[in-house]
C-alpha cells in the first residue's frame, strides 16, 4: 500500500508554521484552504494544528 509518512515536505511546514503564527485555531474553511495550498489532507492539517499547540503549552 501506500507509504505513511510524518515529516511534510519543507515548504508544507514553512506554510503551516506561518499560518499558525497568524492564527493557532484555524475554521475548517481555512484548513481546507492550507490543506490545498500545501497538498496535504485536512486531516493532516488537523493534526499538525493540535500537536504544534500542545507542544508550543508544553514549552511555556
Amino acid at each position: 500500500g501506500e507509504k505513511i509518512t510524518y515529516s511534510f515536505k519543507e515548504s508544507s511546514r514553512k506554510m503551516l508554521v506561518e499560518y499558525y503564527q497568524r492564527n493557532p485555531y484555524p475554521t475548517s474553511e481555512e484548513k481546507a484552504i492550507i490543506a490545498e495550498a500545501a497538498s496535504l489532507t485536512k486531516v493532516q492539517v488537523s493534526n499538525w494544528f493540535k500537536n504544534k499547540r500542545q507542544r508550543d503549552r508544553a514549552k511555556s
